[in-house]
């Protein structure tokens, strides 16, 4: 069970490490607001999750099992910190080193997570500013004088492409 455990740290860690990868990656297609790219990488990402929720389950799952061989009669629920403290060496040392690296791996994604939070909403607050500046050039706001009239030197748009 022990050996199970430390294996599933291992692919956890690895997950994390992916989702890492795929949140950079999603950063800099924002950056070139890439929307295809973003919509694959959002796809990826998903993914990611998915396997890594389904992971923790398990890991969660193998820890309340090595909860009944450590301590059979507890009755209060124990993290994988608390539980590995309780058993000998080398398999202690290797369950908090595994630990430990997981909770980094988790901080990697909580910030990489909400740096592309970050580049999502300044795309939404760009592309929004776009469209109000097209709204308003093909309204004509803003051409006419305080008097009501066009001034002599107004142009005026009659048609509008948007393709690039």
């Amino acid at each position: 069970m022990l050996t199970q455990l430390e294996s599933l740290l291992h692919q956890e860690l690895a997950q994390h490490a992916q989702l890492v990868g795929v949140l950079e990656q999603k950063r800099g297609a924002l950056l070139k607001a890439d929307p295809s790219r973003v919509t694959a990488l959002c796809a990826q990402e998903n993914a990611c999750v998915q396997a890594t929720s389904e992971l923790a389950k398990q890991r969660m799952s193998l820890v309340a099992d090595l909860a009944l061989l450590v301590e059979p009669g507890a009755t209060e629920p124990m993290g994988l910190r608390d539980r590995a403290v309780r058993l000998d060496e080398p398999v202690r040392g290797r369950l908090l080193v595994l630990r430990q690296q997981l909770a980094g791996g988790m901080e990697q994604v909580r910030s990489q997570t909400s740096v592309a939070q970050r580049a999502t909403d300044s795309l939404v607050r760009h592309m929004q500013g776009v469209v109000q500046s097209l709204a308003a050039a093909m309204a004509d706001v803003g051409v006419y004088s305080r008097a009501g009239r066009l001034p002599a030197a107004a142009s005026k748009m009659s048609t509008f492409s948007a393709t690039a």
